[in-house]
């Protein structure tokens, strides 16, 4: 089950991270006008705090019962906080270059967790 996870992260953090390097700006032309609308910016901001908040106690519960010694849970609780922390930065800050700035770096960011996850994968 964990290797099936990690495969998934891999290819879900490369598609995620792609984009938002390669199309960087055009996503922060498209990204304002959805955070424009105040109910889509108020559900970011609250879905992003559960999300957080949710990973937070996923965190707790991984140190309590699992002792460390599930690596793949480890990736899918970074996975979480890195897309909660995406969607909280974008509702914070819309102005377009400070999306174009989140988009390189959480590009950056997810193609280095499917690096890692990939890495991972071939130490188990």
């Amino acid at each position: 089950m964990g290797r099936a996870y990690l495969w998934f992260v891999i290819v879900t953090a490369t598609l995620a991270g792609l984009p938002r390097l390669l199309l960087a700006v055009h996503l922060a032309e498209l990204q304002p006008t959805k955070l424009m609308k105040r109910l889509s910016f108020l559900r970011s901001k609250s879905m992003s705090l559960v999300f957080l908040a949710g990973s937070v106690l996923f965190g707790v519960v991984y140190v309590m019962v699992w002792h460390g010694r599930q690596p793949g849970l480890v990736v899918a609780i970074i996975f979480s906080i890195l897309s909660t922390t995406e969607l909280f930065f974008q509702a914070q800050f819309p102005s377009r270059d400070a999306l174009i700035f989140q988009n390189r770096l959480f590009g950056i960011l997810y193609l280095g967790l499917s690096v890692a996850s990939f890495v991972l994968l071939r130490r188990l």
